[in-house]
């Protein structure tokens, strides 16, 4: 239990969050003796100022104004865990890589990647001992370059950190230590008091527009010709100006937006040339026609870049390294059939993603109109990194081998990946749907009362932002100090 003064970071960069930073400091009970707020340019520092390395000012300047060497982030890179954060860290950089955004953050190379994260631990872990700090606070999972190296330089000095995440429970959110905790449920005292629950369901607020049937054939949109010349205006702008190149490229893409359904508008969201070989290699598989009546497991690919990859997944952010897995579990006949995520766009999907991907004899790739609910139904098992599918396919009573790290993965039926593990040992375990309501009893017994995740908020019309706040900011307050237990405990620890 926390009874010395608490000198507190915290990353808000929403007005909810926000919001409750005001509530933190106005409560008199706080035992809070500061607070540096990372967030927009009202906070005190502008949180992802390191995400383009451009200087933009906060209440209290620049991080990086007086930008020296520091060497205060030598405890974590000296240590084993530097690779695997500096592959996290890397992983989130590349949101702004030239493939993925318009107004890129133009690194072009491994190296440079290596240098801005050595450059970003060190002036964090410098701003936390120069200002005493003793605990940081997220209002959700970090998944950005900022927060995560963060969080990292934070952990490595020995710093508390608490993470909170809403869940799927209405105005709940859960608590814990580390991203990798999320799902581990040591067994407590308290446990066999909590009275079982009603299986949540979800908002999937994410997939709407998508549609999982067969459809009229779409063609090229407005819309996606104006994200081309977006494209070409900011990366390439001469290229406009090249009639032959742009009705070359204008018919390529008027062929490979007619072979998806009307609903999958490939340059909807986002154009970069190097994604219509990723279109070109899905259209490839549209006319396929799945086999139902071989054994199979179901594996479908999750949305990238997005935090249940990047943070969550641990090294099965490379989601193809799980599959291979997979794939070396399975008996003879089996096969894996991998859906792509229908709101993936070529971020993150080169040629040699799918080469990869085609090296592995069981994999077969489902066309876009394959029914993701009859895929569960009909497949022996469901394996996933950290994706809603994961609960789904339980609330179906189908075992699940999971990679990543879900708030799911502790529930009756799931199967957490070992080296070691046979696929006999996934198939046995299949879950009971009382056990499952008595799992969702516990948690929900374990969740704390509010939102803190925006949308969340939006949708809860009977509790104002303020009220929202000043609940949050209690329980915060009483989560510092010890005096109420978190969500998720440690992988390993015992009550």
């Amino acid at each position: 239990m926390t009874t010395a003064p608490i000198r507190l970071a915290v990353v808000a960069t929403a007005e909810l969050s926000t919001k409750t930073i005001v509530a933190l400091r106005k409560r008199p009970d706080s035992g809070i003796a500061h607070i540096v707020h990372l967030g927009g340019k009202d906070a005190d520092y502008k949180a992802n100022n390191f995400f383009r390395m451009r200087a933009v000012q906060g209440k209290r300047g620049d991080l990086m104004q007086t930008d020296r060497f520091s060497g205060a982030a030598r405890v974590l890179e000296w240590s084993p865990a530097m690779a695997e954060a500096q592959l996290e860290a890397i992983d989130t950089l590349t949101r702004g890589s030239d493939q993925m955004a318009y107004k890129h953050h133009r690194i072009s190379n491994f190296h440079d990647y290596q240098h801005i994260t050595h450059i970003a631990h060190d002036v964090y872990a410098a701003m936390l001992q120069e200002e005493g700090i003793t605990h940081v606070l997220f209002f959700d999972i970090p998944h950005m370059f900022h927060d995560t190296c963060l969080k990292q330089a934070a952990q490595a000095l020995g710093l508390e950190v608490l993470i909170l995440r809403q869940s799927f429970f209405p105005r709940q959110f859960f608590s814990m230590r580390d991203s990798r905790d999320q799902g581990h449920m040591a067994p407590r005292p308290g446990d066999a008091e909590a009275a079982p629950a009603p299986l949540p369901e979800g908002d999937l607020f994410y997939m709407k527009g998508v549609r999982q049937e067969r459809a009229a054939r779409g063609g090229l949109s407005v819309r996606g010709i104006g994200q081309m010349l977006a494209h070409h205006a900011v990366n390439d702008p001469a290229k406009l100006l090249n009639p032959v190149y742009m009705a070359r490229l204008l018919a390529r893409m008027r062929r490979v937006a007619g072979r998806f359904p009307d609903w999958r508008d490939p340059f909807f969201h986002f154009f970069h040339t190097d994604h219509l070989a990723y279109f070109d290699y899905l259209a490839e598989v549209e006319d396929r026609e799945p086999d139902p009546d071989r054994p199979f497991v179901y594996f479908p690919l999750q949305f990238q870049p997005e935090m249940t990859t990047s943070s969550l997944g641990g090294r099965y952010r490379d989601q193809i390294l799980a599959l291979e897995r997979l794939a070396e579990m399975l008996p003879e006949g089996h096969r894996i059939y991998v859906k792509e995520n229908p709101k993936q766009t070529g971020k993150m999907r080169s040629p040699l993603f799918f080469h990869r991907l085609d090296r592995i004899r069981q994999v077969e790739l489902m066309p876009s109109y394959a029914s993701s609910p009859d895929l569960l139904a009909r497949s022996v098992a469901v394996a996933n990194v950290s994706g809603t599918v994961g609960w789904e396919a339980l609330t179906a009573g189908k075992p699940v081998l999971c990679f990543g790290a879900a708030w799911w993965s502790g529930a009756p039926g799931v199967t957490r990946y070992r080296p070691g593990l046979t696929f006999d040992e996934v198939l046995t375990n299949t879950p009971d749907r009382a056990a499952l309501e008595g799992f969702v009893g516990r948690l929900q017994a374990r969740s704390h009362a509010g939102n803190v995740q925006r949308h969340f908020a939006r949708a809860d019309h009977d509790h104002p932002d303020d009220e929202t706040a000043r609940l949050v900011a209690a329980t915060v307050v009483d989560l510092l100090h010890g005096r109420t237990p978190l969500t998720f405990d440690a992988p390993g620890d015992a009550a």
